[in-house]
């Protein structure tokens, strides 16, 4: 249970800073790496405040960095959809991406894909939505 708290503190920062780096007009793969690595630290953290002996060992070898597999397994155990129609399909589009770690380093997508064109406007709302709630959740712990 000891990773579960500080899990869930880097997820929201990583969500934050996903938007001051959108502010400020840095590079679009950034924001959207920094968008993807918090949603999955804060989903995982999800899974580890729900049952640590379960989700525990499953976080490497299960869900790595699937983060629709990571989704799917949140509306699970919420028994209702985590994101919205719209923003599971930003996930899905950018989790292509993301596993793949091609947001993250150089790679030749950045030169065979519209920048533009990868959009996470929904999903950013979203999580951030969602931080009140998680705050509560996690500083209770």
């Amino acid at each position: 249970m000891r990773i579960t708290v500080p899990m869930y503190e880097k997820g929201r920062s990583f969500v934050m800073a996903s938007g001051l780096v959108k502010a400020y007009g840095g590079h679009q793969f950034v924001y959207l790496h920094l968008l993807c690595q918090g949603f999955e630290n804060i989903g995982k953290a999800i899974l580890l405040a729900r049952d640590y002996e379960k989700y525990g060992p499953e976080l490497r070898d299960c869900f790595r960095h699937n983060l629709e597999a990571l989704l799917n397994e949140l509306n699970v155990i919420h028994d209702a959809d985590f994101l919205s129609k719209n923003a599971s399909a930003e996930l899905r589009t950018l989790n292509k991406f993301y596993k793949q770690h091609q947001l993250r380093y150089g790679d030749p997508v950045d030169f065979s894909i519209d920048v533009s064109s990868l959009q996470a406007d929904q999903m950013h709302t979203e999580l951030v939505n969602h931080l009140d709630a998680l705050n509560q959740q996690f500083g209770a712990m």
